[in-house]
């Protein structure tokens, strides 16, 4: 656990040019066909903001644009709406239950193309919260590439990760700490006797978020209290995808 306060550093990124509108996103993505979640064939449009919490892009495959919402970018109250062949948005799911968090559980995600490669992809942290000083273990801490499944968010080739090991995780976030097209992950976790911790996870090419590095950590990473945590990040997303014109 480093004790060291760090500065955020969000170093410029050049975002990807989105120029379609989500009305041309939807059309394209229905001229190009459909085939299902796993493995399907379909070209979907790139991702882009409906807002400032409000991710629109293929989450599952199928070609055609869904709604990620993420209320305060915390991760803990994020829903999906799947897109319809006529380009509407269907009813709200709660990313939670999506996942199948018990009774008690805390599931909490981020959504991004991790590996900039055109997919959306998810990392997922499913936790009982200890309750007291000492962090749990999480039941669930897994990177998942897209497409993604619509019943239950699971992936063709999911990874585990490190992010529940030795912490609570409470918050999950999208970050830019790499300055490069990789989306990189923040987590606000409990680290146990009344500390809060921010950790970082970068993003690699063709893997996604990494495991925990220590000199990431000593350049990005900070602590507090729950009276006083570390400042976390609020335009992840828009570091790496424009508005939806």
């Amino acid at each position: 656990m480093f004790r060291q306060r760090a500065r955020l550093i969000a170093a410029p990124v050049a975002a990807v040019a989105l120029t379609l509108t989500i009305g041309a996103q939807q059309a394209g993505a229905t001229s190009s066909g459909t085939s299902g979640a796993a493995g399907g064939t379909a070209r979907a449009a790139a991702a882009c903001l409906a807002g400032a919490t409000t991710l629109v892009g293929d989450l599952d495959g199928d070609g055609r644009p869904d709604r990620i919402s993420n209320p305060g970018h915390t991760g803990a109250r994020m829903t999906v709406q799947w897109g319809a062949a006529d380009g509407s948005f269907g009813a709200k799911h709660t990313v939670s239950k999506l996942l199948g968090a018990r009774t008690g559980e805390v599931a909490t995600a981020a959504v991004a193309d991790f590996r900039n490669d055109g997919t959306l992809d998810m990392v997922v942290n499913i936790v009982k919260p200890s309750g007291g000083d000492d962090p749990a273990t999480a039941r669930v801490a897994e990177y998942r590439p897209g497409p993604l499944k619509r019943t239950n968010l699971t992936s063709a080739h999911p990874r585990h990760l490190d992010i529940g090991n030795a912490a609570e995780v409470k918050q999950l976030r999208v970050a830019d700490y790499g300055g490069d097209a990789y989306p990189d992950l923040a987590l606000l976790s409990n680290a146990g006797d009344g500390v809060l911790e921010r950790n970082v996870r970068l993003s690699k090419p063709g893997s996604g978020p990494g495991a925990r590095n220590a000199e990431h950590e000593q350049k990005y990473g900070d602590w507090g209290t729950p009276a006083e945590p570390p400042s976390m990040p609020t335009n992840g997303w828009s570091r790496f995808y424009k508005t939806c014109s």
